[in-house]
């Protein structure tokens, strides 16, 4: 190859990695060109030779100017094909072919089309109209440069010159030279971990490429990309979203093992689950993250009975004051439908208590009281010994003791901290409601906080003269009660985040209201951990988070309320190293604002044009919206990373057992068979 493309050496690193005989095929020239755009010349024989050019092929373009040796050429543009351009004799071209056909009707007499259209032209009438144009867009310039006394690889997205006198030689990469484009990675002074995630594809029909074995060419990627930064995942249902996340996922895992190794930090990863497929095993790939060890993944998820110690129960204690936060999000969520004024102010107050703050924190005490009356009304079942504490007057005590005709307190403090029983709850509740009602001035005094209101309602089943459904809206959450657990699951997950786990938060068992209102308790928890490490001046963990359905979450409605839990996650995510995966089918959907801030882009068939449009305004995704609409085969994208410069249509590999064994190698683990769960090491 080097004698065909003069200037260029053995040595140089652009024939080495580019030119070279075995990474590319000379298919034609350029005959016209400008700072945008190539017209690339070509014949039916090097097409053929070269294995077919299929639209959005990279083709690979080097000056060389005959009459003038000096002309500088150590660089190759960069191109893409678009589509098909006239020649200049096009309409010459045209003439003949026509008149070949004219001839060979005129001469047999016989217009059937296996006269017709079978009809031999002579060689150098075929060979004229064997001529075709390629319209190309140039992608940009590889040319070599100087980097700490060591010669590298140098891309840059434009034409700095071209030569109206020179010839264009035009080739098409194979192999390891099409390889080395598709992975090619801008410097950078970030961390670069080399990966696979798939080989070029460029079009739904691959005979020919495989014919001319063409179609194993490696995409590698910069899996430190996607740590720390926005990815959308796009495309329709079933067009293998999933399988690619569940590839970073596992990629990402291995990163992650490798720094601790190093002394380093772990990276967190949190996936939201609303299908099931990230815990469970299922028939695209045969096995799930979970795989990769109980000792990493941990699942969360109703109805765990602890058999299984990286299995842990989703469920929340609705007695427990340390989950709260989370029982007021799911119990707002589930009286949403009670259009009464008393559900917007049980949403909007806290029950926790507060430090430091102890007239706030004995109307959350009281306030939790009658909730607690209110969720015995609805049947939750009690925990073992449970007593609420609250800060009563002693008069008041007795009061409710004479009204009562026994004494429900125990002392747990001073003599007005007291604990009531669960069986005494309910009567304490009811008996403070009628005293109040009958112009008791302690009573009157000890309800009149906002807290209390909010939760009376619930309790009494009235509210401001009318019927309310109160306790009886709570009935659908009692599956999603545990009076066992201890913890907020939200604690318990960021905890588990922080020690570099995979954290799977299975959603597909449960109503959308209370996975919904789960979903948002969790983001919120993590949040708040990031942010009180962040402003105390130190760098929050790395953890990157998975979510499905991005359009329900990141909607241009939605993120203009700046107190929206998702929309706090997609504008503070960077400041706080969050990294974030978002999958769709709409496009659409996703606020203009987290497209504007989506660093990698994979992007599978879409079916309308709707969608393509608003892709379209990314890149150069625009160029590819007709096969995007067209090509409807699993796991085939168009890819667009943080450190790649230009889009690169890929076919994504199958998450499988192998990529599991590698990430579990990552970690120190022995390999999984093939066909078999945990503990069946080769």
């Amino acid at each position: 190859m080097a004698n065909l493309i003069p200037g260029f050496g053995a040595g140089s690193l652009l024939n080495s990695l580019l030119l070279a005989d075995d990474r590319s095929s000379r298919i034609g020239a350029i005959y016209r060109i400008d700072y945008s755009e190539a017209i690339v010349l070509t014949h039916d024989r090097w097409k053929f030779d070269a294995g077919g050019i299929p639209q959005y092929s990279f083709l690979l373009a080097t000056a060389h100017d005959i009459n003038t040796p000096q002309v500088d050429d150590d660089e190759v543009l960069l191109l893409r094909v678009e589509g098909t351009a006239p020649l200049s004799m096009e309409s010459d071209l045209h003439a003949v072919r026509e008149e070949s056909l004219r001839a060979a009707l005129s001469s047999d007499q016989n217009p059937s089309p296996s006269v017709v259209l079978d009809m031999r032209m002579d060689p150098v009438t075929k060979n004229r109209v064997s001529f075709t144009g390629l319209r190309c867009k140039i992608l940009g310039t590889f040319y070599e440069d100087t980097v700490d006394g060591q010669t590298v690889l140098e891309f840059g997205a434009d034409v700095d010159n071209f030569y109206a006198t020179s010839t264009y030689r035009v080739l098409k990469p194979v192999g390891e030279g099409l390889s080395t484009i598709a992975s090619y990675l801008k410097p950078t002074d970030r961390p670069v971990e080399r990966v696979r995630i798939g080989v070029v594809r460029y079009s739904a029909t691959r005979r020919r490429a495989k014919a001319s074995k063409q179609a194993a060419s490696a995409v590698e990627v910069n899996i430190r990309d996607f740590i720390g930064h926005k990815t959308a995942l796009l495309g329709m249902t079933r067009m293998g979203k999933s399988n690619t996340a569940k590839i970073i996922i596992a990629r990402t895992f291995a990163v992650s093992e490798t720094q601790r190794k190093a002394g380093g930090s772990p990276v967190g990863q949190l996936i939201f689950d609303p299908q099931g497929e990230y815990a469970n095993p299922n028939t695209q790939d045969g096995t799930e993250i979970a795989a990769i060890g109980a000792k990493h993944v941990r699942i969360f998820k109703f109805g765990a009975d602890g058999s299984e110690p990286h299995v842990k129960p989703l469920s929340i204690n609705f007695f427990s004051e340390n989950q709260i936060d989370a029982v007021q999000s799911l119990i707002s969520d589930q009286l949403s439908t009670d259009d009464a004024g008393y559900v917007k102010d049980f949403a909007g107050t806290s029950y926790a208590d507060v430090p430091g703050d102890q007239s706030a924190s004995t109307h959350a005490q009281r306030a939790r009281l009658a909730l607690y009356g209110a969720l015995i009304r609805a049947g939750f079942e009690l925990p073992p010994q449970f007593r609420a504490r609250i800060n009563i007057a002693v008069a008041f005590q007795r009061t409710i003791v004479n009204q009562l005709g026994r004494n429900p307190f125990t002392q747990a403090g001073r003599p007005n901290i007291v604990a009531v029983a669960a069986t005494d709850i309910e009567d304490v509740v009811k008996t403070i409601v009628e005293l109040r009602e009958a112009g008791n001035a302690e009573a009157v005094n000890f309800t009149k906080n906002v807290r209390w209101a909010s939760v009376e309602p619930i309790f009494t089943t009235k509210s401001q003269g009318r019927n309310v459904r109160g306790w009886k809206n709570l009935n659908p959450l009692r599956p999603f009660h545990s009076p066992l657990t201890m913890n907020d699951p939200a604690i318990e997950i960021y905890e588990e985040l922080i020690k570099g786990c995979i954290v799977i938060v299975d959603l597909h068992v449960g109503a959308s209201a209370i996975t919904k209102a789960l979903s948002e308790s969790i983001t919120a928890r993590l949040l708040e951990r990031q942010t009180d490490v962040f402003t105390s001046g130190e760098e929050p963990p790395a953890i990157q988070v998975m979510l499905e359905e991005a359009h329900n979450l990141f909607s241009s409605d939605r993120y203009k309320n700046d107190r929206d839990i998702w929309v706090k996650l997609a504008k503070e995510a960077s400041k706080l190293n969050l990294g974030m995966t978002y999958a769709t089918q709409e496009v659409s959907g996703v606020a203009h604002q987290v497209k504007a801030n989506t660093a990698n882009w994979v992007v599978a068939h879409l079916n309308n044009t709707k969608e393509v449009r608003e892709l379209a305004q990314f890149y150069d995704f625009g160029s590819f919206s007709d096969a995007i609409i067209s090509s409807e085969d699993r796991g085939y994208v168009r890819l667009k990373t943080l450190s790649s410069p230009y889009i690169v249509p890929v076919q994504i590999d199958r998450y499988d057992s192998e990529l599991v064994n590698e990430a579990r190698a990552a970690a120190g683990d022995p390999p999984l068979h093939p066909n078999n769960g945990e503990g069946t090491a080769v």
